[in-house]
């Protein structure tokens, strides 16, 4: 038996700056002095509280993460276990969710971001985030402070935020719950035995800022282990890069593999693999992922699937080859990959990867000039030399934060219960 998780959502419908900080009614009211004070850090040079609305004449640059405020009903302290709370293990009991607003924070020492996104005008539509009410915490590292630093007091001050605001929904009536877990299954509607698929994932850890924590603990040199699905949504794993850990609180695939479990298919269970940088390396943690896969789940089939670039495009192959060859059919999620340049991200050539989920394409985007800019000094290289407050166009894959993750969720089927950007503004 795995572990039940149940997922209590709170909607918000509006957030403004107040005296007090609540959530009454659906609206929530922050006190930007509280939040500072949560967030400080002598590692920032400067910082501030800003709130980005659905709608708004605003484009946001440089974006570092997108996180959904959420904490533990019975043991908030626990959040986040080792990365910002106190060890426990996650994955059980309770969990509340703020829906409708997100925790973001901005980027500024210099790395390849590219992602950005727009709050209302005609380019919002391509990315879910425009939905979302943005409480962003903008702050500048220190003279001196080294990347890695600055990236983990950024993740520290967000997740502080994330929890305290989380903790106002502990004692609300839900508008709506989840509940995940694994239980015994019985035989399909024609007698026979359900597949059992096993979902193997790489995830990016090369170096101290691209990397992924997993209880508090660096991936750098982790080996491809076995982690509860309910973990996962639960906050035991996030990603230290720029990859919104909004994707992984609500992991498309994990939540479509349990919502299946027992009906057409068993779904035995989640690998986790971390990408290494040398050939040599890849190709053995390929083949010890899928032998998690087939000696310890027993699966029938793997569902492969990766976060990160191009090399974790080659580790994903090469893992999907040794289960092939272990005898477990295989089929492969390529995210932000597209046939149209500039976005022709595709890394590998091999036939034997024949059954392939494409779920990256390219988008003209214009965009209109806008009112206002967060962020306007970080560094995001798709945008150099041009006007960032528009009008511009840019031909990008995945330029949004939220036109897909480099999971594969796409903005069509995320959120699609969240009011559309009001017209009015669009």
């Amino acid at each position: 038996m795995s572990k039940k998780l149940q997922i209590d959502y709170i909607h918000v419908k509006k957030v403004e700056f107040g005296a007090k900080t609540e959530l009454k009614d659906g609206i929530l009211t922050v006190n930007k002095e509280e939040l500072m004070d949560l967030a400080k850090s002598e590692l920032f040079g400067s910082l501030d509280i800003k709130l980005a609305v659905p709608g708004e004449s605003c484009r946001i640059l440089g974006i570092h993460d997108v996180m959904q405020p959420r904490c533990k009903a019975d043991a908030p302290e626990t959040s986040y276990p080792g990365i910002w709370g106190k060890l426990a293990p996650m994955g059980e009991g309770r969990t509340i969710a703020l829906k409708g607003v997100v925790i973001s924070d901005i980027y500024y020492a210099k790395c390849n971001i590219k992602y950005y996104l727009d709050m209302g005008g005609e380019c919002a539509k391509y990315t879910h985030f425009s939905k979302h009410y943005h409480i962003i915490l903008d702050a500048t590292p220190a003279e001196g402070v080294s990347d890695a630093s600055y990236a983990e007091a950024l993740k520290y001050a967000s997740l502080s935020i994330n929890v305290h605001l989380a903790k106002l929904g502990i004692d609300m009536t839900p508008d709506e719950s989840e509940v995940f877990e694994l239980g015994p299954v019985g035989p399909g509607p024609d007698g026979k035995p359900l597949p059992k698929v096993a979902y193997l994932v790489t995830h990016m850890a090369s170096h101290d800022t691209w990397n992924f924590l997993v209880y508090g603990q660096s991936a750098i040199g982790f080996l491809p282990t076995i982690l509860q699905p309910t973990e996962i949504l639960d906050g035991a794993m996030v990603w230290r890069y720029w990859e919104p850990n909004y994707y992984l609180q609500n992991e498309v695939y994990l939540k479509e593999l349990m919502r299946r479990h027992g009906k057409d298919i068993e779904f035995v269970g989640f690998v986790m693999a971390n990408n290494v940088m040398k050939i040599d390396g890849k190709d053995a943690m390929g083949m010890m992922a899928a032998t998690l896969c087939k000696e310890t789940l027993k699966a029938d089939c793997v569902i492969v699937n990766k976060s990160g670039m191009g090399h974790c495009q080659l580790d994903s192959a090469l893992a999907y080859n040794w289960a092939e060859k272990m005898g477990m059919p295989c089929v492969m999620n390529l995210s932000a990959v597209s046939n149209d340049k500039p976005g022709d991200m595709l890394v590998i050539s091999d036939p034997k990867i024949d059954a392939v989920v494409n779920s990256g394409r390219n988008y003209d985007l214009h965009h209109p000039r806008v009112d206002r800019v967060i962020g306007e000094g970080t560094n995001v290289p798709s945008l150099m030399g041009v006007d960032v407050q528009g009008p511009f166009v840019h031909t990008t894959n995945f330029a949004y934060q939220g036109i897909w993750s480099q999971l594969g969720d796409c903005y069509v089927t995320t959120d699609a219960d969240l009011p559309d950007v009001p017209e009015k503004e669009a």
